[in-house]
């Protein structure tokens, strides 16, 4: 009888999208299997027309009894074996109340988590992607299942994502009413990130836009979910009507798929940049306080810019351990040096084949 099998990785975006390939090796590996995944409201948008998911089971926290009916619905699914990607102490508890006969899990974890699993898989380094600990997680659940070998691979077709008919529509319209002519170049500015620390300041987003403005043939416009708006208010104000806006007036794969037309994606460490990583786009990844060999975007069309410095990494969320009020690592990243890494990512697109491609839907 084909297995039962959950995948938990409840949260973040990022996250989330650095589990996809494990969840196309599970498929791969069995293409009978009824393939489920449990994921927090917030993120589960990503997870729309994956076709390698049976369904996916949708935690809305904070919903009044909202805990209760998403466990009540993981029970009901009769798993043969739960796979805990997230490797906190919630994730390994719902992995467990979800009745699966077998819980995976790397171990060691952070919270204790792997006294929660039955069958826990070493963790021989952090020192790898995030991607690359998934596929290893998944690795050790088809070789103890007994499933079919999987490819290991990376290829971005294991990141696809799949924006609606309405998705693209919006993004037609949005694409309409700012006018961008045949052969214009979309630089896309993503300043906000959810931990503080990651922030690149933002009166270095306005020059950055102020100076990507006047190379002929470039436009410039500001991305972000609503909780972006006030950042992205600040960097707008001293450039006007000049710099088009985008922050809050799409939704999660509509986004993907503006960001799939863009020519380049400056950003900092946060869930958008794994977007970017996963429809293509280049990136102009701005490190700080975190290892991108860990967490960085998983392509081969990025530029990251690190300062390694003799603290780095610190992992700091909220503000700097030393003491800065900008980290020094965020604060050394020039204006100039992001800038010429956007232009040669738009040298790069005009001469490439995918560039050529990158408008049509």
């Amino acid at each position: 009888m084909a297995p039962r099998i959950l995948i938990v990785k409840l949260s973040s975006l990022g996250d989330v999208l650095h589990t996809l390939p494990a969840a196309r090796m599970l498929r791969e590996a069995f293409p009978d299997a009824h393939l489920g995944w449990a994921v927090e409201s917030a993120h589960s948008g990503l997870l729309a027309g994956q076709p390698c998911l049976n369904a996916s089971y949708v935690w809305n926290r904070g919903a009044a009894r909202g805990f209760r009916q998403f466990i009540g619905e993981l029970r009901a699914g009769r798993w043969d074996v739960a796979i805990d990607f997230q490797g906190l102490l919630r994730s390994a508890l719902i992995s467990r109340l979800s009745g699966a006969r077998q819980v995976f899990g790397h171990a060691p974890t952070k919270e204790h988590a792997h006294w929660l699993y039955h069958r826990r898989v070493p963790l021989a380094t952090m020192e790898r992607h995030a991607v690359e600990r998934s596929l290893d997680l998944a690795a050790a659940v088809v070789e103890r299942l007994g499933g079919m070998q999987p490819t290991r691979g990376t290829s971005r077709a294991e990141f696809q994502l799949y924006p609606s008919s309405a998705d693209q529509q919006a993004v037609d319209a949005w694409w309409n009413a700012q006018a961008i002519r045949e052969g214009e170049r979309l630089v896309l500015l993503n300043p906000h990130c959810r931990k503080d620390a990651n922030r690149w300041p933002v009166e270095r987003f306005t020059s950055l836009a102020r100076n990507l403005m006047k190379q002929p043939g470039v436009r410039v416009a500001l991305v972000g979910g609503a909780i972006a708006r006030d950042v992205c208010d600040a960097i707008a104000t001293p450039l006007g009507d000049h710099i088009a806006r985008a922050d809050g007036a799409l939704g999660l794969l509509a986004s993907a798929e503006l960001i799939r037309r863009a020519d380049a994606f400056v950003t900092g460490d946060t869930g958008p940049m794994h977007i970017a990583a996963a429809v293509g786009t280049p990136i102009v990844a701005l490190f700080g306080p975190a290892n991108p060999l860990r967490t960085g975007p998983y392509t081969d069309r990025a530029n990251v810019i690190y300062k390694k410095l003799s603290c780095s990494p610190c992992y700091a969320r909220d503000r700097c351990p030393l003491g800065h009020a900008v980290p020094a690592c965020m604060a050394e990243i020039s204006v100039a040096e992001v800038h010429a890494a956007v232009m040669a990512a738009l040298a790069d697109v005009a001469t490439s084949p995918r560039g050529l491609l990158r408008r049509s839907a």
